[in-house]
Formats: structure tokens, sequence, C-alpha cells
């Protein structure tokens, strides 16, 4: 009879596989990436790995959900270290979150994994981790003070046409950050007080 793990082992194995998924997410992608190889790098068996997440797709979207709060943490950062006024706090903060997605290097996995994770997982779990960086941008845009001179909903959804310009960010090349950073600039020299 196989002996339960301790909490220690536990965590252990969950930091590993969360590592694995990590990487395969950026080389490989969550639908190239077979069960058997995350299993593997972490020493656990297939059956074991349901005793830490019910599907794959669960983990990788757990994946997606640490990187969404490590751009959060860059946003927030760079809003601390900021003392100019509003308008240049905002754009730095939105700017230092696209930044840490490239920096990441998850564009890639935004624009064609996430949406497949939010086609398999079934409910509305995966599909609120679609835009969820955009809301999560706007609230810590709110929570710094910001205020804006136009409704929610379209600050909102001018925060996600710009979140979904990074995931077109090898198609532009190299004039994709002056160009995000004039588009940002102008955003919120347009709406924000």
């Amino acid at each position: 009879m196989a002996q339960p793990f301790t909490a220690q082992q536990r965590e252990a194995i969950r930091a590993s596989l969360l590592e694995s998924a990590c990487r395969h997410a950026i080389d490989d992608g969550p639908e190239r990436t077979s069960l058997d190889t995350l299993t593997s790098e972490a020493g656990i068996s297939k059956s074991s790995f349901y005793k830490f997440y019910d599907s794959k797709e669960l983990l990788f979207l757990e994946v997606a959900a640490r990187w969404e709060q490590q751009v959060l943490q860059k946003a927030v950062e760079t809003l601390s270290r900021s003392d100019s006024g509003s308008k240049e706090r905002a754009a730095a903060m939105v700017l230092s979150c696209f930044e840490e997605i490239h920096r990441l290097g998850i564009a890639r996995f935004l624009r064609e994994d996430l949406p497949q994770l939010a086609a398999i997982i079934p409910g509305q779990e995966a599909k609120a981790h679609y835009l969820a960086s955009s809301r999560s941008i706007f609230e810590a845009l709110c929570a710094a003070g910001i205020r804006f001179a136009a409704p929610d909903d379209v600050v909102l959804s001018v925060i996600q046409v710009l979140y979904l310009s990074i995931l077109n960010i090898q198609d532009i090349g190299e004039a994709f950050f002056p160009a995000l950073r004039v588009l940002v600039q102008s955003a919120c020299d347009k709406l924000v007080v």
C-alpha cells in the first residue's frame, strides 16, 4: 500500500509541478506538454498527479494565475516608486505590466494557449482569466487613487485593447514598445484626470 505524501512532500511536489508547467507553457504550450512529462519531472506517477490537480489544464490555469500576479506585482511596485503626476504614474504602471509580460516570455501562451484552456475547462473559471490581467491593471490604477475622465467601462476597454496588442508583439517587432509607449501615453493624457 502506498504511503500518503507528507505535507512537506506535497508542497515540494506541487512546486515542482508548477515549475515544470511554467517552463513547458512557455516552451511548448499545454497541449504539447504531456502529463507523463510533468509527472516524470515532479517524480510522481500519473495517478498521483490527480491528488494535486483535477486536470492538466487546471495546472496550466494556475500557471496563468501566477503570471497574472507577477504582472500585477510589477504594476504595484512601479506605482509605489513613482512620485510624478497621475498621468505619468498611470502610463508608467501600464507600461510596466506589458514589459513584465514580455520579460516573462508569456505573450505566445496568452495569445494561443489561454484561449484554448478557456474553451476546454468547463464553466467560467478559465474564461475569467483570459482578460483578468486587464481588470487587475484597472483595479490597481483605481487603488492607487488614479481618477478617470471617462466611465470605468471605457477605461477598462482601453486597457483590454492595449493588453491584447501585446499578444501580437512578435508580428510588430522592435517597434512594438516605442509604439506602445505612444499609445499608452496618449490614452493616459485623454483618460486620466
